[in-house]
């Protein structure tokens, strides 16, 4: 597809706060876009039938009957992504019900981005080369950098990203909670790290509980990801209780040696 190909994109799911950022970047670009929702006068069948690119940008809870509804009446030779937060059950339902080219997409941003300019996104091909061509394409010609993972490896790797991140967000924030302890006196003696810390905690206040319930319930390698946690908590904790200096500092010299491979894969994604 030539790169001057600019053809008309469905969003089903277009009120809500990605839905709508899309709809802002498409128009932006010189697309024509037409939405659907629950109070539009599109239909779901209708953007599914006229549009060549259709976008799901729907809660992953009425995802697979969404799906169902109106995979089936997209043409052979159209395109449908979504944008959930988990691609393995997304990607293969997408795959079964429909005979047009899929890809599932994760933008790993909010809406309060203001572009795509240095935002990552993951794409997880799944049938068919020539609109996924496009559409890679188009994202890192608008700024966004994209990396390929199948499925499951996206899954797997949000457990860490995602899941487990919240889980001890929460569980700092719970512990806070319970302890009583004066805000003002950490924020005065908060060392930068710590204080970024608190800032993410204090931005959940933003943030959809019942998107991040999803997130954490349904990724399959989530319990992995915290029984391995909680593994070496509970290890570390038994070494701070015994007061056993030289293996809190095995320990630490363990996670040093992850260092410079970390920063070289971090500095590499900065340029």
């Amino acid at each position: 597809m030539e790169g001057s190909f600019k053809p008309t994109i469905g969003i089903i799911g277009g009120k809500g706060r990605m839905g709508r950022w899309f709809q802002r970047l498409f128009s932006q670009t010189g697309h024509d876009v037409l939405i659907s929702d629950i109070d539009t006068e599109l239909s779901p069948e209708d953007i599914a039938s006229r549009c060549p690119v259709v976008i799901l940008a729907l809660p992953m809870e009425v995802f697979p009957s969404m799906v169902k509804k109106v995979a089936p009446l997209i043409p052979k030779d159209h395109f449908m992504t979504d944008i959930c937060s988990l691609k393995k059950k997304q990607v293969e339902i997408m795959l079964k019900e429909s005979r047009c080219q899929v890809c599932g997409t994760h933008p790993l941003f909010g809406p309060g981005e203001d572009s795509l300019e240095g935002r990552r996104v993951a794409l997880c091909p799944g049938r068919g080369q020539t609109w996924y061509l496009w559409w890679k394409e188009y994202l890192q010609k608008n700024g966004a950098l994209v990396a390929e993972f199948t499925p499951s490896e996206h899954d797997r790797t949000m457990a860490w990203v995602q899941a487990l991140n919240h889980f001890i967000l929460l569980c700092l924030g719970k512990s806070l909670e319970e302890d009583g302890i004066d805000f003002g006196h950490i924020l005065q003696l908060a060392t930068p790290s710590f204080e970024r810390q608190l800032n993410i905690v204090a931005r959940l206040c933003l943030q959809d509980p019942e998107l991040y319930a999803t997130i954490q319930l349904g990724n399959p390698y989530t319990q992995q990801a915290i029984e391995t946690f909680t593994k070496h908590a509970k290890h570390l904790k038994k070494i701070l209780n015994e007061k056993d200096r030289q293996g809190f500092i095995k320990i630490f010299k363990e996670v040093q040696e992850l260092g410079p491979s970390l920063l070289e894969r971090s500095n590499r994604k900065s340029k």
